[in-house]
């Protein structure tokens, strides 16, 4: 490394664990280093982060998460596609990447596992890829291969990969998941994130047949949705997802099946002719215009936009798709509507133009070919019924 050179650090399962922590040793002895790095379950970021370094995210996600509260890394709030074109266009320039890599195969060829992100892109641009070759990270089915030629091996290590454990799924979350799953038919596309409500909606399509798979993210519950032959497996192409992170048994699963392939989020965002697009997301609150913030709790900066905005456009793109954003009507402990008169951190998601179906566990809004009166009446109908008559009071209020 050099004074001043901007490093982007891999996420998830490509974080190279002893690269980062070797980062955390050396930073004192170099000027203006700067660090990029998304969502991460590596507990160092948590404590001993050098002063010295300057450390930005997109997300306040895993492990960032602690360091945006402190105020130790700062939020660019890219989506997917904005953080691969900054980089391919190099209005993010990077110097160095630190990457975790398989071992090579007999052509020379490292795999980045369970991955393919915007890393790729920042190998291409970057003066050093500096890599951790873990014999723990598998061989899987992407073109996103980077030649022993193009790195600098750093380590060795034969480290678990990060897990991160399922949490129990909620009454609340399986009620708003069956409301989800009156919308997906057989044969569509479905595109799902990580958590409980990810969790839950997968549960509720384990009926359904011939499913593909568009992702920026998967989880344990693809597996459960393969075994409940939900799922076309006739097909390499019917499930890509950009990365997987998840428990031990998702990863040995995926090893087993070799029916996920990965690829860069561009790619997961093209429609699958006959298969509707379902772009499934949820968010923190939903006004009742139709926005979404997915990143705000108060002044709190807890979430991510991630790929929500693309995958959202992508919906609406597709022939039969649908662009659904799913909640709970309110907090865990109730007392809380996320349904609002309006965004009140000012800071929007997803427009209220890329939104067309919002559901609660209260049942479904189709808020499509709606003016603003009609969908203040709709989007309140499926509101915690104590919040109700507020928010069509506070809607009749509104600018119609």
């Amino acid at each position: 490394m050099r004074p001043g050179d901007r490093i982007l650090v891999g996420q998830a399962t490509s974080e190279p664990a002893g690269l980062v922590a070797a980062l955390m040793q050396v930073a004192p002895h170099f000027e203006q280093l700067t660090v990029f790095c998304g969502f991460s379950l590596n507990p160092i970021w948590k404590s001993g982060v050098p002063d010295s370094l300057r450390i930005s995210t997109y997300c306040g996600l895993g492990s960032m998460g602690s360091l945006v509260a402190r105020s130790r890394a700062h939020v660019i709030p890219f989506s997917m596609s904005q953080l691969s074109s900054a980089l391919f266009s190099r209005s993010m320039p990077v110097d160095v990447v630190l990457l975790q890599v398989s071992p090579a195969d007999e052509d020379g060829y490292h795999s980045l596992g369970y991955t393919a992100d915007y890393v790729w892109e920042a190998a291409q641009i970057a003066r050093i890829v500096l890599v951790e070759v873990n014999a723990s990270v598998p061989v899987t089915r992407s073109a996103c291969r980077l030649h022993e030629s193009q790195l600098v091996v750093g380590l060795e290590s034969n480290s678990p990969l990060p897990e991160l454990p399922a949490e129990p799924i909620g009454e609340t979350q399986m009620r708003v998941a069956r409301e989800v799953a009156k919308l997906v038919p057989d044969g569509a596309t479905i595109q799902l994130g990580i958590g409980k409500l990810a969790d839950a909606v997968a549960q509720a399509l384990k009926d359904r047949r011939g499913l593909r798979i568009r992702s920026g993210m998967v989880g344990d519950w693809f597996p459960e949705l393969i075994a409940a032959g939900a799922v076309d497996v006739g097909s390499q192409e019917a499930c890509l997802a950009s990365l997987a992170v998840g428990s031990g048994s998702l990863y040995r699963s995926l090893l087993q099946q070799d029916l996920l392939g990965f690829a860069l989020p561009a790619q997961l965002v093209v429609p699958i002719e006959g298969s509707p697009f379902m772009a499934i997301n949820s968010g923190i609150e939903v006004d009742l215009r139709g926005q979404v913030n997915a990143e705000f709790l108060g002044n709190r900066y807890i979430g991510a936009a991630s790929g929500q905005p693309d995958y959202f456009r992508a919906a609406r793109r597709s022939a039969g798709g649908l662009a659904i954003l799913a909640l709970p009507s309110a907090n865990e402990r109730g007392d809380k509507s996320r349904i609002v008169p309006r965004i009140a951190c000012g800071y929007v998601t997803s427009a209220q133009s890329d939104v067309d179906i919002i559901v609660t566990e209260h049942g479904i809004a189709d808020i499509r070919a709606t003016d603003f009166q009609e969908r203040q009446l709709l989007i309140a109908s499926i509101a915690n019924p104590s919040a109700r008559l507020a928010l069509i009071e506070a809607g009749a209020h509104e600018p119609s």
